[in-house]
């Protein structure tokens, strides 16, 4: 197998692991609604925002929906955003990195709520701070180069300097990417986090 294969099989399989997870919590019918509605809000977004320069709120969505209701469900929408909405903006083999990528977005968010670093509901001066430094870091030394990383098969990166130049010409559109997430906090947050403890309420029910 060539390296980008197994690279391939690896981000597969990534993907493949927490579907299962997913599927083995057997998932109410309403989680399973609640999910596919913040798929589709976050591709909506995304391609909505499209046509704003450097900027775009479909991190934030995903962060949050993290947040609020969890890894798992962090991931499924995370991956499934990416996978949705390049039917829009194109299906290649970066499709894979995005998927991974975004859905470790949700993840990340998913573990902040879980240890009670970051509020899953009414956010407060301590929770914009800690939630605006990790969309930060995340997107930045995380999410994004590993997104970025898809070019290193398609161009054919060979070296550490071509590896270097891949990673900076990303690094402008993550920071982009960050600011835009951090302000779509500051707007939307709590909002978002307040409809969202009212749908799981309901889901619960």
């Amino acid at each position: 197998m060539t390296p980008s294969a197994i690279v391939m099989a690896i981000l597969g399989l990534i993907i493949f692991l927490f579907y299962f997870a997913f599927e083995r919590s057997h998932p109410k019918a309403s989680e399973l609604v609640l999910v596919a509605q913040l798929c589709a809000l976050s591709i909506s977004a995304r391609a909505i925002f499209s046509f704003v320069p450097y900027f775009n709120p479909v991190l934030a969505i995903i962060m949050l929906s993290g947040l609020a209701l969890g890894s798992r469900k962090g991931f499924l929408i995370g991956s499934l955003t990416a996978f949705g909405s390049n039917f829009i903006f194109g299906q290649g083999p970066w499709t894979l990195y995005q998927m991974v990528s975004w859905g470790l977005a949700g993840v990340i968010f998913g573990l902040l709520g879980f240890f009670k670093i970051v509020s899953r509901g009414d956010w407060r001066g301590r929770d914009y701070i800690l939630a605006s430094v990790a969309a930060a870091v995340s997107i930045v030394f995380i999410t994004g180069p590993l997104a970025d990383l898809s070019g290193v098969f398609m161009f054919g990166v060979n070296d550490l300097k071509s590896l270097t130049a891949l990673l900076a010409g990303g690094f402008v559109l993550n920071l982009s990417l960050a600011a835009s997430t951090i302000v779509t906090f500051l707007v939307a947050a709590r909002a978002f986090l307040f409809a969202l403890g009212r749908a799981c309420c309901r889901s619960t029910a």
